[in-house]
């Protein structure tokens, strides 16, 4: 009976770090689409400087006299606004901000230069949460809800990341659809 209670609380202990691994692939995903939407926004540019070095035609060429000026320039400007901003979501989902307030834990490395300066403090301190089933699993839980939040935090400015990469696109598209007309 004893054996089995043992067993049981490691894979509920193992059920605290799956979850924690859950929430880092997550991140983890988040972070890949944002390097991708940078990626892309990259590519895009290198392309368009690309066509204007070769443009003999001077295809954009703008004459500011031109009645059809006015038409020509705004739709770049929503354009220049979402890549902006799809750019700055993208930043955003590789800083975010929190403001969480936990205690420090000897489990998570970011803690532990700044709360124990000496490593017999820390191994008394691990140790002590390690043996006391209730603090580990709090220390976990905690783990996990800041994980979790950071996950949820960047797949929010990758989501409007790829919302404004989209709008900034079909602005472009409409941009160069009105230059050719």
């Amino acid at each position: 009976m004893i054996k089995f209670k043992l067993e049981a609380d490691k894979f509920i202990t193992d059920d605290y770090w799956q979850l924690i691994k859950y929430n880092y692939e997550q991140i983890r995903h988040a972070e890949l689409k944002a390097s991708l939407i940078v990626s892309l926004y990259s590519i895009f540019f290198t392309i368009a400087y690309t066509f204007d070095i070769l443009d003999d035609e001077n295809i954009y060429y703008f004459e500011f006299t031109d009645p059809l000026f006015v038409l020509k320039i705004i739709p770049i400007v929503p354009a220049i606004i979402f890549t902006i901003l799809s750019f700055a979501s993208c930043v955003n989902c590789f800083l975010p901000r929190l403001s969480i307030s936990v205690k420090p834990s000897p489990l998570y490395f970011g803690d532990i230069k700044h709360n124990w300066a000496k490593f017999s403090d820390y191994s008394k301190e691990l140790i002590g949460v390690m043996d006391d089933d209730v603090e580990y699993k709090v220390h976990l839980s905690q783990m996990a809800f800041v994980t979790g939040s950071i996950a949820d935090q960047k797949f929010k400015h990758v989501s409007s990341g790829i919302r404004y990469l989209t709008r900034s696109v079909i602005s472009f598209l409409i941009f160069f659809i009105i230059i050719y007309i």
